[in-house]
């Protein structure tokens, strides 16, 4: 079949597949249970979240220890009501990591959980739909690789190299190419005749200067190398399911009002002191030939 073209047909025109038939006789109804298909997973969404969040707050056991893992013991977690005042919404931020990330007492995330018994919350057919494709979703790190101004924006996996469309006008609006957004990007568009998912940012996101992208990334290679002292065979995947809070500590990190690469640097010689590595041993551990992994001067060795 071929693409539909951009300009609008009328329902009197042939239909572009090339048919013969009338496009009312032909494809419009499709596209027409299409458009309204997408448009009842769009609204899933947006009511779907707030119960996840909801629910992620009913975990008041679980609470303290994530928020010390999240926050690095920044804020104590009576602060939870306080953050979104002292952090650019910084509640919601850690209730979707807490919800998607943080895994309980029986080894499933808060997602997981609803997504094996969904009626006992979701009484919305498309919510359930969505709660069941967001089970792997996770706190993760995007470049804006392309803006569509009203439209949405094209991310990629700081980490992974995939790429995404993502249909947020209110993204659109605020990012810029080369910036970095660490968030959730969840699937929302499964309707029927869709090629691929489009995907939305669930809740908040950090949005991180374009400056902020290749330090990220040396700062997650540190992580994954100490990860792959104890898992040799550690992916990208293995270091997001285990330790995604780190991109985060990262963010929290970076100054508010201005650039300053020199925190990034700082970021960097702390996180490669606090983990035992130097330059050469993670570029080892991540089977590098070279210590491609740079170090500042006069740093050559981690101080323990």
């Amino acid at each position: 079949m071929k693409a539909p073209p951009s300009k609008k047909l009328g329902r009197n025109d042939p239909c572009h597949c090339g048919s013969g038939k009338k496009y009312k006789d032909c494809h419009l109804r499709l596209e027409e249970a299409a458009r309204s298909e997408q448009l009842l997973l769009r609204q899933a969404q947006d009511t779907l979240l707030p119960k996840i969040i909801t629910a992620a707050q009913s975990r008041a056991e679980q609470l303290p220890e994530a928020f010390e893992r999240f926050w690095q013991g920044k804020y104590p977690a009576e602060q939870l009501g306080e953050l979104d005042s002292l952090e650019d919404r910084g509640a919601e931020r850690f209730l979707t990591w807490f919800a998607f990330d943080v895994r309980g007492p029986e080894g499933q995330t808060l997602v997981e959980e609803l997504a094996a018994n969904p009626d006992a919350v979701m009484a919305d057919p498309y919510e359930r739909r969505l709660l069941d494709q967001w089970r792997d979703v996770r706190l993760r790190a995007y470049v804006v690789d392309a803006v569509r101004k009203g439209q949405g924006v094209t991310l990629r996996d700081l980490l992974t190299e995939a790429s995404f469309a993502v249909a947020d006008y209110g993204a659109s609006r605020r990012l810029a190419v080369g910036e970095v957004v660490v968030g959730h990007l969840v699937p929302a568009d499964t309707a029927p005749g869709a090629t691929a998912p489009t995907y939305y940012l669930a809740g908040a996101a950090a949005q991180l200067t374009d400056d902020t992208a290749p330090r990220l990334r040396e700062f997650a290679e540190l992580h994954l190398a100490d990860l792959r002292r104890s898992n040799p065979q550690a992916s990208w995947d293995d270091l997001i399911a285990a330790r995604s809070e780190v991109l985060q500590h990262f963010v929290s990190a970076l100054p508010v009002e201005q650039r300053d690469p020199t925190v990034m640097d700082r970021i960097i010689t702390e996180g490669r002191v606090a983990l035992q590595l130097t330059a050469e041993s993670v570029a080892a551990l991540l089977g590098r030939g070279d210590a491609a992994t740079s170090q500042p001067p006069g740093d050559d060795e981690p101080r323990v």
